[in-house]
């Protein structure tokens, strides 16, 4: 089994054939789609017309289901508690079969504009805070976020109008995803920033 492999969608959604991830061809365009134990996605990455293919659609999926609401609250709590330092912090959740979803914030080294830290193993959503910045994915973000996971930003934290943003990463690509697609039960006070996308004054600032 090859580590990548590149694939046709003759009759449908190929079945997973490389280790990491696979590339896959289909009527309306380039995919890459990719598993593991917690979850599964398959990402566009050009559209296009390809005769002769099936076509394919976007894939997202929680193997043990959405993340409970229960760990959304502490999340934001330790997000704001490092804001009102202005700083940056970094949170994960991990699964385990006793355990299931649970939370953990790794050792890291913050600054206003940064997190530096080592990836662990095992992480379903990686989720960092701007502090009082919107809530958008930048340069640096795209660069660390590597891996096969769920990612996050949370933004304007010092308002009454905080924000969330949300995507799934497969190895470099992304695709943005609802809080509902993530989360169990609704979200309250907060601005998703996946469903109203970004503004003029996000595009003028440059974040870490």
């Amino acid at each position: 089994m090859p580590l990548v492999d590149y694939l046709m969608s003759h009759d449908g959604p190929p079945s997973p054939s490389g280790q990491a991830y696979d590339y896959v061809v289909s009527a309306d365009g380039l995919w890459v789609q990719a598993e593991n134990e917690h979850l599964a996605a398959r990402v566009p990455i050009a559209h296009c017309e390809v005769r002769g293919l099936a076509a394919l659609h976007p894939v997202f999926t929680l193997k043990h289901g959405s993340i409970p609401r229960d760990l959304w609250v502490p999340i934001v709590d330790v997000a704001r508690a490092w804001a009102a330092e202005g700083q940056e912090v970094l949170l994960t959740v991990r699964h385990d079969p006793r355990l299931g979803y649970h939370l953990v914030v790794p050792q890291q080294a913050t600054s206003p504009t940064e997190v530096a830290y080592v990836p662990a193993p095992d992480v379903v959503l990686e989720i960092h805070s701007h502090h009082r910045y919107p809530a958008r994915f930048s340069v640096l973000d795209d660069a660390d976020e590597q891996r096969l996971a769920v990612y996050g930003v949370l933004g304007r934290l010092d308002t009454d109008h905080p924000q969330i943003r949300l995507r799934v990463g497969v190895y470099g690509y992304f695709m943005d995803v609802a809080w509902g697609d993530v989360f169990d039960g609704e979200l309250q006070g907060f601005c998703d920033r996946t469903l109203e996308g970004e503004d003029e004054e996000d595009a003028d600032e440059l974040l870490a």
